[in-house]
This record gives structure tokens, C-alpha cells and sequence, in this order.
């Protein structure tokens, strides 16, 4: 409502003018506009209806004074809406217009010095400008009833503009995330370096110096091939080996740890691999309790084969002229053995580990035998045993039950062919029957051995329109020792010595018999054991190359008797193949 008085507009709740404290009313009778609608509103909340009794009884309405105060509402809203233009119009026809575009209008009719017009002037608006907008001078001198706001009007140009600032808070929100999203992303960045940078560097750095300072060598522990690691460290500390699970005290500069090799892979039942790579990781135990990784240790570790030694044939191959070889050969006790795919680890434990297995062997030429064994801490390892026997158009089979030794001159031998074909046996023999050989073709004869040592018989086959067939069998002739020690020859001087050397020839074709006294000095071959032995004295030197066919085993520094027949010269010396062996007299 307007004051009739300032001309200030105030609230319509307002008795008196906020500015002059002129009474307000609003036609004069001392009852405003909005008091009389009140007045209806009520009189429009009661209304007249008949009770039980039959009695007019007033109630009200709230539906219908809800329905009368929205209508007010809108009413009113409409009025301050006409209100609002009339002041426009009237501010454009004085050429009043706002002086700049960020001018913030603060309405508080609590503060009546906002009403002076100079103080917003300063100040900048939200909205649109109008191109001919001016500044709005200040009220005259007298304007209002306030000493000191006269005193501010006459001084205006000592006034300070008030600024205001408006921060956005979407703006602030905005840059808050920014920052907090960089710190967080350098903070991830940061924390990846250090792990997957600085630490593996730190620990690649740690390995290195490890690597370089500790002393890994070869060892045996409990029979057992090893590795003995010496970890430098300040004495009485304590380092622990997480794959060992166990600590070690460091003793003199160094924790020593002796590993066995098997621990690397003795629980890789099919290891074929011939070296693996070991990883050990000490770590050291502080005073405070704590374990500080020292860095990882590799080395390589060579895994053995499990032991196998062919005894028969020594080689590997061997020709036959028998269907039925004896093939030997030596393992650890409680390995597993398969020959040719067939276990046989039943007959290990029965020899002490020495297999003798009766090969099948058929006329085609060569005839294979794979031999595979393994056994705990060791990885497998297997042979191949070639048996070849000839390929024959006509069967010529020797008796299964030869022996490949003999004792006595003479051996009999018994064999089967075709029947009707011719025999000749090219090798010293007698008694030779054929009077089986047309119906069974069975015949027989008594070979005769004249050498010491091995030898072989010959016999052919022949049958019309075939090709022949040849057998060759060997048998190892020694006879008993006290026949072949009685024809020995003594070799223990000087002029024994040199006799044998000017008749060498001679006494390699009787395959003459002596005995060798003295110490082995040294070994060259330990398949079959050849041993150089001193025979000489204090005055002179002799020595001899002995071949071991005995069976005992010599060593260097032991002093032997032994018993051998001449074979031939070996740089300079005479060389025996040795039979029988005894210790010496003296």
C-alpha cells in the first residue's frame, strides 16, 4: 500500500508507513482492502442446517474456505502483478533505467538505506541493459529524516562503491572434483611407480648383490649329489629359507645351507629333463622380529640318470647264432625296470640288482631290446641292446643250453638245420654225427679249444638252391686254475723280462703263460679294467699292461700275483690278459 505522506510503498500487513509512520488505511474508514475480504472469507465459512432434533445449527465449511482463499490468492497475485507493470511504466517514463549489467537488487524493507536510490546505483545487475540506460543521480539533500544518511548524501564522492561477488556453486563444485580428481590420479600414479617400478628394481638390485656375494658349490650330502650355498651376514643373525623352512644362524660371515639336489624334483614322477633351476629365498630375521627379503638365489641343478650297467653284452650288441641270448645288465635295488614295455622290477631285488634276461632272437638280422629303469632321486634312463642274427634261408640252430664258458678242451655242441641239407664244421672239432640229420635234421659234434681264452666255431650249412648259412658261436676257454697256474713262466727279473721282449711274437702264438708280481701304479680303463703294474725293484724298472679277465678288482697301490698269457706290446710294454689273481707272496 502506498503511504499517503512519502509516497512509500509498504507491505499491505503494515499498520503505519515504514519510512514516516504515517497510519495506513485503505479508503479511509480505518479497515484496509485485504481485512474486508477477510471478513467475507468468514462470513463464507458458515452456513445454517437442520440437526436430528430439527433444530438450524451453524457449522463451517473447510472445503469452502480453502476453495475462497485460493481464489483470494490468485486475486491477489494478479493485483501485484498490475502493480509491478504500473512501476515499470512509470520508471520508463522518468528515463529511469538500471546503470550496468551485474547490479544484485537486495529487497529488505528491514533496511530502509537500501531504499537510497545512490547505493544501487554502484552496484551491478543481472538481466538485460538497455542501450540508452544512465547513471541514477542521488536523491537532494532532505530526502528522508536521517541525519546521517544527509551527511552521506552530501558526501558522495568520498563513498566507496559496494562490490559484490557471486560464486557459483556448480563452478565451485566443478572445481573441487578437478582438484580432487588430479591429487587422486597422481596418487594412483605414484603408488603404481613405486610398485611396479621402484620396488621390482629394489628387489632385482637386492638379487644382484646376493647373487654376487654368496658361494655356491657342488656337494654331496648322505651319498646323495647336492649343493652347499653360503649366505654372507653380521654373525649371530639368523636367516630363514622359505623353500627349507627352516632358519639358519650365520657362523664365521656366513649361514651355511647344504641342500640335496633331488629336492628340486623328486616330486615330478616324469622327469626327463636333464637340468633344472633351483630357487632358494632367504630372508633376514631382524631384532624386532621382522623378515626382510635378502633377494632370490638361482643355480642349476643336473639330475643323474638312474644307474645302468649292461654286463652282457658290454657293448650293446652282440652276434648270435642261438635263438636264445642271456642278456645281463645292473640297476639300483628297489628300481622300477621294463623291458621292451614288459616290468620286470620283480627280479631286481633278487641279484642284489643284477638282471639276467633270456632274449628271443630271431634270424632277421638285428633284433632290438629296449632296457628302462628308474629309481628314487633320479631321473629314468634307458639303453638299447642290438642282438644281430643273420638272416638265414636255411634254419641252422644251435642247442639253447650252450654254455659261453668252458673249463675243459673240448665242448659238445648240439644243433638243428633242414633236413637233407650238408654240415661242415670249419673249426677244430671231432666226433661228428650226422646220422639224425636226413629225418631230423639233429646233428652233433665235440669242438676243440686251442687257445686260452676266446674261441670261436664255424659251421655251415648248405642245401640246393638256398643260400648257405653260417653260425659263428664263441665260448671263453680258461682251464681250472691249477692246471693253468702250473704252466705259467716266472717274470720277475731282468732277464725274463727281456727274453719275452726279443721272443714276443713266439710267445703271443703259444699264448704263453706267466705270473706277474708287483703294484698296480695306475688304471687306464675301468671297462675292461687295463692296469699298468710296476714288476721291477729298487734297481730297475718293468712294467707290464694287464687286462682284467679275472674276478676280482684291482686298485692303484695294491700288490698283486697275477696269473696271464701274452696278447701283445702296448708302448713298449708286454701285455698280459690276466685270469686268475692272487695276493702276494711276500
Amino acid at each position: 500500500m502506498k503511504c499517503p505522506n512519502c509516497g512509500l510503498w509498504n507491505r499491505d500487513s503494515l499498520p503505519r508507513c515504514f519510512r514516516c509512520g504515517t497510519p495506513l488505511s485503505g479508503d479511509g474508514s480505518g479497515q484496509l482492502p485485504w481485512e474486508e475480504e477477510m471478513v467475507s472469507v468468514q462470513k463464507g465459512r458458515e452456513y445454517t442446517r437442520m440437526d436430528d432434533n430439527g433444530q438450524a445449527v451453524t457449522e463451517k465449511d473447510d472445503r469452502e474456505v480453502l476453495a475462497e482463499e485460493m481464489a483470494l490468492l490468485q486475486k491477489r497475485w494478479e493485483h501485484g502483478q498490475e502493480e509491478q507493470n504500473r512501476l515499470r511504466s512509470h520508471s520508463a517514463a522518468l528515463d529511469i533505467h538500471p546503470s550496468g549489467r551485474n547490479i544484485e537488487h537486495n529487497s529488505s524493507r528491514s533496511r530502509p538505506e537500501y531504499q537510497n536510490p545512490y547505493i544501487f546505483s554502484n552496484l551491478e545487475v543481472e538481466g538485460e541493459i538497455r542501450p540508452n540506460a544512465r547513471r541514477v543521480d542521488p536523491a537532494p539533500s532532505g530526502y528522508g529524516n536521517s541525519a546521517a544518511e544527509d551527511r552521506r548524501r552530501q558526501r558522495p564522492e568520498k563513498l566507496k562503491p559496494l562490490k559484490t561477488y557471486r560464486v557459483s556453486r556448480r563452478f565451485l563444485s566443478a572445481r573441487v572434483l578437478r582438484w580432487t580428481g588430479f591429487i587422486l590420479v597422481a596418487a594412483a600414479m605414484l603408488l603404481a611407480a613405486y610398485r611396479y617400478i621402484y620396488l621390482p628394481f629394489l628387489e632385482e638390485s637386492h638379487k644382484e648383490s646376493l647373487s654376487e656375494t654368496a658361494i655356491i658349490t657342488p656337494s654331496i650330502l648322505e651319498d646323495d649329489p647336492a649343493h652347499t650355498i653360503r649366505i654372507p651376514g653380521e654373525e649371530g643373525a639368523s636367516i630363514y629359507i622359505k623353500e627349507l623352512r627352516r632358519s639358519y644362524t650365520v657362523t664365521g660371515g656366513y649361514a651355511t645351507i647344504e641342500i640335496a639336489d633331488y629336492l628340486w624334483y623328486e616330486n615330478n614322477e616324469s622327469v626327463t629333463e636333464e637340468e633344472v633351476t633351483a630357487t632358494i629365498t632367504p630372508y633376514l630375521k631382524t631384532n624386532a622380529g621382522e623378515q626382510v627379503a635378502m633377494g632370490v638365489l638361482t643355480f642349476p641343478v643336473t639330475i643323474p640318470e638312474s644307474p645302468l650297467t649292461l654286463v652282457s653284452p658290454d657293448t650293446g650288441y652282440a652276434e648270435v647264432s642261438t635263438p636264445m641270448y642271456n642278456i645281463q645288465f645292473r640297476v639300483d635295488k628297489n628300481s622300477t625296470v621294463t623291458i621292451n614295455g614288459e616290468n620286470y622290477s620283480d627280479l631286481v631285488n633278487t641279484q642284489n640288482g643284477l638282471i639276467s634276461y633270456n632274449a628271443t632272437v630271431q634270424p632277421i638280422g638285428n633284433n632290438y631290446y629296449e632296457i628302462r629303469t628308474r629309481c628314487q632321486n633320479y631321473r629314468e634312463n634307458s639303453v638299447i641292446v642290438t642282438i644281430y642274427r643273420a638272416v638265414q634261408e636255411i634254419p641252422l640252430d644251435l642247442s639253447t643250453t650252450l654254455s659261453t664258458r668252458s673249463i675243459n678242451q673240448t665242448m659238445t655242441i648240439t644243433a638243428t638245420t633242414l633236413p637233407g641239407a650238408t654240415i661242415t664244421v670249419e673249426t677244430p672239432h671231432e666226433d661228428l654225427d650226422l646220422s639224425r640229420l636226413n629225418s631230423t635234421g639233429e646233428f652233433s659234434f665235440n669242438a676243440r679249444f686251442e687257445t686260452i681264452g676266446t674261441n670261436t666255431i664255424t659251421i655251415v650249412a648248405t642245401y640246393p638252391g638256398k643260400e648257405p648259412s653260417i653260425v659263428n658261436y664263441d665260448v671263453y676257454y680258461l682251464p681250472k686254475a691249477d692246471i693253468y697256474t702250473r704252466q705259467a713262466w716266472p717274470l720277475n727279473t731282468a732277464w725274463h723280462y727281456s727274453d719275452l721282449l726279443s721272443n714276443i711274437s713266439a710267445r703271443i702264438a703259444k699264448s704263453q703263460i706267466y705270473v706277474c708280481s708287483g703294484e698296480i701304479v695306475s688304471i687306464l680303463s675301468n671297462t675292461p679294467q687295463l692296469a699298468i703294474m710296476e714288476i721291477g725293484d729298487a734297481t730297475s724298472s718293468r712294467q707290464v699292461l694287464l687286462e682284467n679277465q679275472t674276478t676280482d678288482t684291482w686298485a692303484v697301490g695294491e700288490k698283486y700275483r697275477v696269473f696271464a698269457d701274452v696278447y701283445g706290446l702296448y708302448n713298449g710294454m708286454p701285455r698280459f690278459i690276466a685270469r686268475y689273481t692272487y695276493p702276494p707272496l711276500n
